[in-house]
């Protein structure tokens, strides 16, 4: 069976599922290409030795479900391993999302197509906000759509209810998601870089870059100091915006 025949397969066995009944999650995605995909594919899909770039002509033409056929089965005859024993359907969905946005896209563009943001016009001047005039979506992101830099919204109203939601608009440094604090980076020449952070140790802790595309790795032995940043990435936006303006943005909070 050759490649195009077996990629036809995993395509179908993929479309008779259905349109995805779950959003792909772009900030899971990224965690999941850093820790498995990163090594062969590069830290923003330039390409390795071991691996092909991500953000090719090749790579770019290929359909939501071919991208997903490959991560889920591999490719014979080449270095790509399957993951489909491996990765959840979600966590493939998550990866291929990620993939999109290193190709300059929001995610995948394939969604459930009932699942729709509501017609009260609220919920869309929310929306239109969110994505417009307050850029939410720069960081955020819901529905497969938006930034990595912030938590996905996707479910938030209900999780954190009325009280929590207006707090975490109104004063974001009063509770700070897991995964999502910062750290403030002093360099030898004075500049400094703040943004989220993982993988803190003794030599080295790797930084976010602002719009949320790569980490970057500050060896402490090379910067003048690391310390914990007390505030919020999130800037108060919500604070400034009217009466109006709030109401519409949490309308469309709580649709999600």
């Amino acid at each position: 069976m050759n490649i195009s025949t077996k990629l036809s397969l995993l395509v179908g066995l993929l479309l008779c599922v259905g349109s995805y009944a779950s959003y792909a999650g772009v900030s899971e995605g990224q965690e999941l290409y850093d820790g498995y995909c990163q090594v062969c594919h590069g830290g923003i899909g330039e390409g390795q030795t071991m691996g092909k770039p991500l953000n090719d002509s090749v790579a770019k033409n290929l359909s939501d479900d071919e991208l997903i056929a490959v991560i889920t089965g591999g490719r014979s005859g080449t270095g790509m391993a399957a993951w489909g024993s491996s990765f959840s359907e979600q966590e493939i969905l998550d990866v291929a999302a990620y993939v999109r946005v290193l190709q300059g896209g929001t995610g995948l563009s394939t969604v459930d197509a009932n699942a729709t943001v509501s017609n009260d016009p609220a919920v869309l001047a929310g929306e239109q906000l969110f994505n417009g005039a307050a850029g939410c979506v720069t960081c955020h992101s819901y529905r497969d759509q938006g930034g990595n830099v912030g938590p996905s919204l996707d479910g938030t109203a209900a999780r954190l209810g009325e009280d929590g939601l207006l707090q975490a608009l109104s004063n974001p440094s009063a509770t700070i998601a897991a995964g999502y604090q910062a750290k403030i980076v002093e360099q030898q020449d004075g500049s400094i870089v703040r943004g989220r952070f993982r993988n803190d140790s003794e030599l080295a802790v790797q930084i976010q870059s602002a719009d949320g595309s790569r980490w970057v790795t500050y060896f402490k032995e090379r910067v003048k100091s690391i310390s914990d940043a007390d505030e919020s990435l999130m800037p108060e936006t919500y604070p400034g915006l009217g009466a109006s303006d709030q109401e519409n943005l949490l309308a469309f909070l709580n649709s999600l």
